[in-house]
């Protein structure tokens, strides 16, 4: 039990020393520099957890790799707003003419979108999922507010992200076949009226 014990402080050692180039770690891979420290909780408790399991040979570089691996995960997940899913994915729904088309959307109308998708959510998953988009609350405070494990909420996460993501592709899609009927007709209406 005490040798158990003193691998934990040698870890928890480890991590306290290299604490400050871990945050540039996670600066450098993550856009979303107020979860610093979110990340590096997480990345302590899995070197914890992996060096349960076995022993970690080099905790310094597991401990920088699961770092890393956790704040490009972090930048990746759709667990963005609204507005920076429009921007990473206007341009390939946008093919006609109308290339300003989101751009027309007012803010109102965005939060009104990502409401509609969050409203198509399971009870549980759609309060998970708006405490983090619209509250901007934090993984592991929602965990302790709603009495969930860590990794629950983010399952809810992913789920309900997923679902809004398709939700507003959908909408997004019908705005664009609308517009572009529009057009259709528009281009219509003025060929007759040029052959008259």
């Amino acid at each position: 039990m005490q040798d158990e014990s003193s691998e934990k402080r040698s870890l928890f050692a480890i991590f306290s020393e290299c604490k400050s180039s871990l945050s540039s770690v996670v600066r450098r891979y993550s856009n979303r520099h107020h979860d610093v420290e979110d990340i590096l909780q997480e990345a302590f408790l899995n070197a914890f957890l992996a060096e349960k399991s076995k022993p970690i040979h080099a905790p310094k570089k597991y401990l920088y790799t699961v770092t890393k691996n956790l704040a490009i995960r972090e930048n990746s997940k759709v667990a963005t707003k609204l507005t920076e899913f429009i921007d990473d994915h206007a341009d390939p729904l946008l093919l006609s003419n109308e290339d300003d088309l989101f751009e027309q959307l007012s803010a109102e109308q965005e939060r009104q979108l990502l409401l509609e998708a969050l409203n198509q959510l399971p009870s549980q998953c759609q309060q998970v999922t708006r405490l983090r988009l619209i509250n901007g609350i934090k993984v592991k405070d929602i965990a302790l507010m709603l009495n969930l494990s860590i990794k629950t909420v983010e399952k809810h996460m992913a789920k309900g992200l997923e679902r809004c993501d398709e939700y507003i592709l959908h909408a997004t899609s019908s705005l664009v076949e609308d517009s572009n009927q529009f057009s259709q007709d528009a281009t219509a209406n003025q060929t007759q009226r040029n052959v008259k």
